[in-house]
């Protein structure tokens, strides 16, 4: 078992929820998952405060110790060990001494309880160098990746550079048009063995395999062939070059790779609601309108960027929040009231809504607490069929003012059938596209806006 599985296990037999004890911790309720999804270890201080609450060893929670013994009083068996040392060692005394008798036991108690301080004492000591060894491994571990990673990438450019057919390009986004989806991209290329006569085209594909038509290169300077290409926005976008040659040969490279440049043209906003830990009974999990969510700005900066103007973002028009099983909507969200932002509880946030909330998370005209920084949104109580291999995601469904939509999904989440709960999967959740994103019905989630 697991240290996550572990605190998981002992906050359940507590009636605790993530939240309060992450309030007796005084951590945050995020930090309680990261640690119970094993994600991410309690620190030493937090692993003592959840021994002492808890009621068992830091070795137990860190799986030094196959069994979690309560602190405090003696045990059973530890008063029977006691009983047993006094019957040993203590000299049978007369009805008459009772006092003598219970001297006697006491005595032989506390050289016990000498006996137990001094295990414990080692035991913490074991504890410890098991903590400093287990930081030592994950070191070594992250040494060992990173120059791996290193060879895999020195390996990779020596690769690169011996099939190239080229001896220099470029590949530039210059602009991007939301209202039309369309990206502008400026490009160069200096074959690597030129033949007079011979000439260049530039081409893009798009993640789904779709290939934008090629565009004739001009030749300036020289060996040095320029263009400029249209691309319509996509997740994936792979820029490259063909040579042709006079006598027909063809020689391809590829250039450049964009990944998120359709996603970066909506405001940056993610969904964030944990659907871990969530016990599956009967082919079932519950949602439950005490559990909620929020809606912010990507606080983590987990979502892709690039630097400079190319991307603007677009207006909103409207933005949900829905929960999707296989990328099927099974119910959207309703937004709480909030101040300033929502006066009445919907489905659907306007595009001038969360401007306001923008406004009051910068501090413009609002008082720019925690509060107003982040929406919180809940859904309706309903048992959600839930099978294994289920894929369920909480995801915002964001859709601009030129008709555009995208879906950023906040987690992928599936079912553990050994411990009959949702747990994280590792998926990619970064890719907005909305293709393949269903509403109830199967139709697409393009046709969702705010209603």
């Amino acid at each position: 078992m697991t240290t996550g599985r572990r605190v998981a296990q002992k906050r359940k037999e507590l009636g605790l929820s993530q939240e309060s004890l992450g309030e007796k911790l005084s951590v945050s309720r995020q930090s309680i998952y990261k640690w119970e999804s094993d994600s991410a270890l309690p620190e030493v201080e937090k692993l003592v405060a959840l021994s002492r609450l808890f009621g068992v060893s830091v070795g137990w929670l860190l799986g030094v110790e196959e069994s979690a013994p309560a602190g405090g009083e003696l045990s059973e068996a530890q008063l029977r060990l006691v009983e047993e040392i006094a019957a040993r060692y203590v000299p049978r005394l007369s009805p008459g001494r009772p006092a003598a008798v219970k001297i006697a036991i006491a005595a032989a108690a506390l050289c016990l309880c000498g006996v137990l301080a001094g295990f414990y004492m080692r035991l913490k000591d074991l504890t410890q160098s098991y903590a400093h060894l287990q930081g030592s491994i994950v070191q070594v571990q992250t040494d060992v990746n990173v120059q791996i990673d290193g060879i895999s990438q020195r390996v990779e450019e020596l690769l690169r550079s011996q099939n190239a057919v080229t001896a220099d390009y470029s590949a530039e986004l210059v602009s991007a048009d939301p209202s039309a989806s369309q990206a502008f991209f400026q490009l160069y290329a200096v074959p690597k063995h030129y033949v007079e006569g011979m000439t260049a085209e530039f081409y893009a594909r798009k993640g789904g395999g779709y290939q934008v038509p090629a565009v004739r290169a001009e030749q300036r300077e020289g060996q040095r062939f320029t263009a400029y290409l249209t691309c319509g926005l996509a997740e994936d976008i792979t820029l490259s070059v063909a040579f042709l040659y006079p006598d027909g040969t063809r020689q391809t490279q590829v250039l450049e790779r964009y990944t998120g440049l359709y996603g970066q043209t909506f405001p940056k906003i993610r969904a964030d609601y944990a659907l871990g830990m969530k016990p599956v009974e009967n082919g079932t999990f519950a949602l439950t309108e005490q559990v909620r969510g929020q809606l912010d700005w990507d606080p983590s900066g987990t979502l892709p960027e690039l630097s400079g103007d190319a991307l603007p973002a677009a207006e909103l028009e409207s933005v949900r929040v829905g929960l999707f099983r296989n990328k099927k909507l099974v119910d959207w969200a309703v937004f709480s009231v909030t101040p300033g932002v929502v006066e009445e509880e919907t489905e659907a946030l306007t595009g001038e809504q969360w401007k306001a909330l923008d406004s009051l998370r910068l501090g413009g005209g609002g008082t720019g607490d925690r509060g107003y920084q982040l929406l919180t949104f809940c859904f309706p109580d309903q048992a959600v069929p839930a099978e294994a291999g289920d894929v369920f995601r909480v995801a915002a469904v964001l859709r601009d003012v030129y008709g555009r939509t995208a879906v950023r999904s906040g987690g992928a989440f599936g079912l553990d059938e050994g411990w009959g709960e949702l747990a994280g999967l590792e998926l990619d959740t970064l890719d907005t596209y909305p293709g393949g994103w269903m509403l109830e019905d199967g139709s697409s989630i393009c046709g969702s806006g705010a209603e």
